[in-house]
This record gives structure tokens, sequence and C-alpha cells, in this order.
């Protein structure tokens, strides 16, 4: 029996892959107060735990895969997603659609092979427009961070899907009942998505937040990895105020266990309650 967690959207199945899960370094913080900072500095604390996560959706006859984790990039911890998604009972060739929610590796790494070649042969690419734009660019300095190296692995995913790659606005449908939901800051494109299916809404919050034991209890908190900081925590409490007052499902790229919930007003943050 698979140990996969799924949602029922209406008529839309929604089912959560783990790419892998690994402890982020505290270095990555940004605007974090004196009380965590001490916290932090405590052995064996889980505060900077994540998790990588990617879906697929099911709707009519289409298979939609949202990001593609790690493949090996992260270490030994991550790049599970293609195991996951067999045990989906679904083959690389039967995903007809992939939208990436944004172009750093740990989304777009898992679909291609080491050689550089696509690994879901019949699948059309949705990016959207300002994401790949920006990652599209030949400026980008040789660091670490949203550098050289994030842009040539990008540059080999779109080489390698080729013609199928479709670049679509954040109001345009990605299949039937799937929608964007921009969310800019992480990257300049960076999205999650939404479901609306026969009355039940289902977000999933993108990357605006990868450590959750953290930047739920306090969505001030930032990482290094966005490109625009103050962007990306505009983003950060604009979706967990529409979810927590809308009352909708959601999910994220690094939401650990469960994998659906909803948020809670919690004190000046939230709560991440199971469904």
């Amino acid at each position: 029996m698979s140990d996969l967690q799924e949602l029922m959207v209406g008529s839309t199945r929604v089912v959560a892959l783990k790419d892998g899960e690994l402890t982020l370094p505290k270095e990555i913080l940004l605007n974090i107060d004196e009380e965590t900072t001490k916290k932090l500095s405590e052995e064996n604390n889980q505060l900077t735990n994540s998790q990588i996560n990617a879906y697929l959706i099911f709707k009519n006859e289409k298979i939609l895969l949202v990001d593609s984790g790690c493949r090996d990039l992260f270490g030994p911890t991550c790049g599970f997603v293609h195991e996951e998604i067999a045990k989906a009972n679904v083959k690389p060739e039967d995903i007809t659609d992939i939208f990436f929610t944004h172009l750093h590796p740990d989304h777009v790494g898992g679909s291609i092979n080491k050689d550089g070649k696509a690994i879901f042969p019949n699948a059309t690419v949705n990016i959207i427009e300002d994401e790949l734009n920006f990652w599209s660019k030949d400026d980008f300095e040789d660091i670490e961070v949203n550098g050289k190296n994030m842009a040539d692995l990008n540059k080999s995913v779109i080489k390698a899907y080729g013609e199928r790659v479709k670049t679509i606005k954040t109001n345009q449908e990605i299949i039937s009942g799937v929608f964007p939901v921009p969310l800019p800051g992480h990257t300049p494109g960076h999205s999650g998505f939404r479901i609306d299916d026969d009355n039940i809404s289902f977000v999933q919050m993108g990357d605006v937040l990868h450590t959750p034991n953290l930047q739920l209890s306090d969505p001030n908190i930032s990482v290094l990895f966005d490109i625009d900081v103050e962007q990306g925590l505009k983003s950060r409490k604009k979706a967990f105020d529409m979810v927590c007052n809308d009352r909708i499902i959601c999910s994220g790229g690094h939401i650990l266990e469960p994998k659906f919930g909803y948020l809670d007003k919690f004190g000046s943050g939230y709560k991440y309650v199971a469904i």
C-alpha cells in the first residue's frame, strides 16, 4: 500500500510527492530575533527542518507534475521524486504537463538526467513568463545562490524540452481548473498554484516558507534564497492571510508533515493544522 498523501478537490486528485528532507543552515535566515537566535544555538533543534515537495494532479485525461525535485543536487537525503511518482502508478511518459513554480534547482533538477536529457518525454512544460525571462539572461554572477550555476541548470532544462516549453501569464490556466498564484519575491516569477473544483479550494503556496517551524510562527523571518526579500515577505504574508482568512486547504514546496492542512491565526503568527 502506498504511503503517498492524497487530497480530492472536487473531482481533481492531488498527490503530494516527498522528494526528500534536509536541515537548512541557520546562516540562511534573515530577520530573526534574539530569542530565536538563542533557540537556534541549542543542539539538536529542529527549527530549520525542511522538506522538498512536488505534486501530481489528475484531472480528466491530464496528469500534471508540479515541480520535479532536485535529483542528486542536494545530497543523499533528497532526490526521490521519481520513486514517489512510481508509487502513484505513473510512468514518466504518462505525464502530460509540468508546471514549475519557479526555476530553483530543487524544483527543476529532477526534470532532466545527468546528461541533460528530458526525463518526461511527452510533457508540455509551463513556466511563468517573467520567471523564464529572468533566468534566460546572460549576466549572472558566479555566486552560489541565484547565480550562474542556477541559470545554467535552467538553460539546460529549457534546452532539453525545446519546443514543448510554453510561457504562461499568471492569470492563465495551467490545465483545467488549475491556476498559478503569483507570489513574487523569492524569484521574479515565483508562484504557487490554486485548484477550485466543486466549491472546494486548495492553494499550494510555493516557496513562501522554507522553515515551517520558524516562519509560520514568525512570518517576518526570511531566507537568503529570496531574490527580493522585501517583496518575498509581502508575498508570504499575503499567502498566509489568504488561506487563513478564507479557510482554504493549503500546502507548500517545503511544508513538513502532513502535506495538507489549514492555517489558523496563532498570536502574531500562524499554526499549521492537519485537515
